[in-house]
């Protein structure tokens, strides 16, 4: 791999780390609310939720990152031939009388 996939894998993963830890925050605290922190405690469940979101939302960014620059860089020419819009031929009805 090259500097510049590596460089998005860890940028896929700090990102999808960031909204795990969001989300893990979100769910953990919910479950709290609702179920109680139980034998563990309130903080060592928020904290497992927070971890485990984290590490799965980082791993499948980084990877979907990666996956999403491999192959060779469009050129300009080629983006906008593949980006245009399809040519509209407007034809007069025949049969309408003027």
């Amino acid at each position: 791999m090259e500097s510049n996939t590596v460089q998005k894998m860890k940028m896929g993963a700090l990102m999808g780390g960031t909204v795990g830890l969001c989300v893990g925050f979100v769910f953990g605290t919910v479950s709290l609310i609702r179920f109680g922190g139980g034998k563990k405690g309130s903080l060592t469940l928020l904290s497992q939720y927070m971890l485990g979101s984290a590490a799965s939302f980082g791993f499948f960014m980084s990877i979907g990152s990666v996956i999403r620059t491999e192959g060779r860089p469009m050129s300009t020419l080629e983006w906008q031939t593949q980006s245009k819009l399809p040519v509209v031929i407007h034809q007069q009805n025949k049969s309408a009388k003027p």
